[in-house]
């Protein structure tokens, strides 16, 4: 049975501090250099990243590798860093599964995929608050990289930040 009922979202709580959004390219991660460069929809910098935002303590750091990941969990947008760091360039990576390329670093002790696409997932539809998990490019062993995975848009996202462990 179907409901014409909006979606439950998570309300965020009136005593915090509300963190601010930033806006940044989803290639090259800078951050567009004027207000009206904002506004843009492709990077003015690179010519390459749609302008996307994200809340300023998740929003990459400079040099930061980071994927761009949509509802399907498919990847949308790789960083010029994270194409380093998956081995991968961009074009190729597009249209695939975030499994493809990520997975938990404790996957073989019983930290499945599940754990990461939920965490995904979750930022995806924008109902999770940010979340650290650890993550290693699939099939690589010994390699490990502390993830920061939380919501970006327009259009709604999961961002997973790649930084060293």
């Amino acid at each position: 049975m179907s409901s014409n009922r909006p979606l439950l979202r998570l309300v965020p709580d009136p005593t915090s501090e509300p963190v601010p959004f930033v806006s940044f390219c989803g290639h090259c991660g800078q951050a567009p250099p004027t207000p009206m460069a904002a506004l843009a929809r492709v990077c003015g910098l690179c010519g390459l990243g749609v302008v996307i935002s994200a809340s300023a303590d998740l929003a990459p750091q400079k040099g930061e590798a980071f994927v761009i990941v949509d509802r399907q969990l498919k990847l949308c947008g790789l960083s010029r860093g994270a194409e380093r760091v998956l081995g991968v360039d961009e074009p190729d990576a597009v249209h695939r599964h975030v499994s493809d390329f990520l997975e938990p670093a404790d996957a073989e002790a019983g930290q499945g995929d599940e754990l990461l696409q939920s965490i995904v997932a979750s930022a995806a539809i924008g109902i999770a608050p940010p979340h650290n998990i650890v993550v290693r490019p699939t099939g690589e062993y010994g390699v490990r990289y502390a993830a920061r995975v939380g919501s970006c848009g327009p259009p709604e996202g999961a961002l997973i930040i790649l930084g060293t462990v």
